[in-house]
């Protein structure tokens, strides 16, 4: 009897427990279809809710302004004004895949027990307008970017202003931060703006010192700046023909270089060296050119521009003897062509900014045994040549009635070598040549053209200032 009842016993509990685990696997299926307490959608907590209705507060949320920071900027971003849209279908199926995953036994075990799923954020899908979001990013970039600044030319002080840091807004990362942000019902977002350092000097300032400074001047500037150590170059006019005056007795000293052994005879040494120092040696120039042509000076000026066109120099020649009577026969150039040719050059000798300082460049790579000056020359003019015609044209004193220094070297600190190539003439008034400061070499060409009269004063100023200027850029003296 005992037995019996015990029996009937334990089918009426296995009975109720089986009827219990009945009713909470209902209760379980029930709460599968609704988004648990502990989950949000898309950071928006809509716990307990079924589906639809998440996606319909989530639907809302979405159209409320988004709060956008630029650094310290605050901006308010209409939704609709990017065409932004909940994709309803596409959120359902995700929201649906991760209930589905709940229905395990293990779910069902956490359900049994009153444990709650661990907290879970679920994505939804939008859709929104790229293009209008990359628009909208342009003009907040337009807003308030702050490009850093380079440092700028002080035109009072002839020095440089120091260089500002800048702020510049990252539109590609930016744009995929907003899209995330736009599928979220928090409402904020952070754009990315990258910190530029403030640039360091380049020759870019340089040169806008100098089109700043020739504003006011009513003549023509061809202008020629080069880094020796990193090979920048900027250029005003610098395929410009102008008179050769000057700067073209270098040519002429090369030319000797090659076809003479300057290095062994002291009688051509002493001749170059007084040309390259002397700008009244007419006589010396004259020696040298007929020397070249075997005692034909149109021969030898023919030499000296085949000297020239076989460096690829094809802007500068000279035409016809110094001081020779006669017509040059006429030379066609590329600069000379120009129609607009405000120059007046000389036709017995022509050269541009460009082309001194190229040449001036292969004499300076000369001297250190390499460059083309010695490959073009079949080894004829060696570095100590190159050396010798560096070391003479810095002994060119050219200097006032005070004994200052004048044209480019005014502008130079004490103490800086400057192996230069002075000239003039009424209209043209040129200085040219390599200043070289050890760790700081660089080349400085200028011609000034003024039709009649370049008068010879404010050449000096003009050039002095220039070279100066100069100076503080790439040796950092006022």
């Amino acid at each position: 009897m005992l037995r019996s009842l015990n029996r009937w016993m334990a089918w009426g509990i296995g009975g109720l427990l089986v009827g219990f685990l009945v009713w909470q696997f209902a209760l379980f299926q029930q709460e599968l279809q609704r988004i648990p307490r502990t989950w949000t959608v898309a950071g928006l907590a809509v716990g307990g809710r079924s589906l639809e209705e998440a996606l319909d507060a989530v639907e809302q949320a979405l159209k409320t302004p988004l709060q956008v920071h630029y650094r310290d900027q605050i901006l308010m971003l209409d939704p609709a004004d990017l065409e932004v849209q909940l994709d309803r279908e596409t959120s359902r199926e995700l929201l649906r895949e991760a209930l589905t995953e709940r229905q395990r036994p293990v779910a069902f075990l956490q359900f049994l027990f009153r444990q709650p799923p661990p907290p879970r954020d679920l994505p939804v899908s939008i859709q929104a307008s790229p293009e209008k979001i990359r628009l909208w990013l342009l003009e907040v970039a337009r807003r308030y970017d702050e490009p850093p600044v380079e440092p700028q030319p002080d035109l009072e002080r002839f020095t440089f202003l120091p260089g500002r840091p800048g702020h510049v807004l990252n539109i590609s990362l930016s744009a995929e931060r907003l899209q995330t942000a736009l599928a979220q019902a928090t409402r904020e977002v952070m754009l990315v703006v990258d910190e530029k350092p403030a640039p360091a000097l380049s020759l870019t300032a340089l040169g806008q010192f100098f089109e700043a400074y020739l504003q006011s001047f009513d003549g023509t500037a061809g202008i020629l700046v080069k880094d020796l150590r990193s090979g920048q170059t900027w250029m005003r006019n610098g395929d410009l023909a102008f008179s050769g005056v000057g700067a073209m007795r270098l040519p002429v000293a090369l030319a000797v270089a090659r076809s003479r052994d300057l290095a062994h005879d002291e009688a051509r040494r002493a001749q170059v060296f007084q040309m390259l120092t002397n700008e009244a040696a007419l006589s010396a120039l004259q020696e040298l050119i007929a020397d070249l042509g075997e005692g034909d000076p149109a021969k030898g000026t023919e030499q000296v521009t085949a000297f020239l066109r076989e460096l690829g120099l094809v802007n500068s020649f000279i035409a016809w003897p110094f001081d020779q009577p006669g017509a040059p026969p006429a030379v066609v150039t590329p600069a000379n062509s120009r129609p607009d040719l405000p120059t007046n050059p000389d036709p017995q000798q022509q050269t541009t900014p460009e082309d001194v300082g190229v040449l001036l460049e292969m004499l300076y790579q000369c001297a250190r045994n390499g460059g083309p000056l010695p490959l073009a020359s079949e080894g004829a003019i060696e570095p100590a040549e190159c050396q010798f015609i560096l070391e003479a044209m810095a002994q060119n004193r050219l200097v006032d009635s005070q004994g200052q220094p004048t044209l480019l070297a005014a502008g130079l600190p004490p103490g800086i070598a400057f192996a230069r190539r002075p000239g003039w003439t009424n209209e043209t008034r040129t200085d040219a040549g390599i200043i070289m400061a050890g760790q700081s070499d660089y080349v400085l060409v200028v011609f000034l053209h003024r039709p009649l009269l370049m008068e010879w004063e404010e050449a000096v100023r003009m050039m002095r200032d220039m070279s100066r200027m100069t100076a503080q850029f790439f040796l950092g003296t006022p």
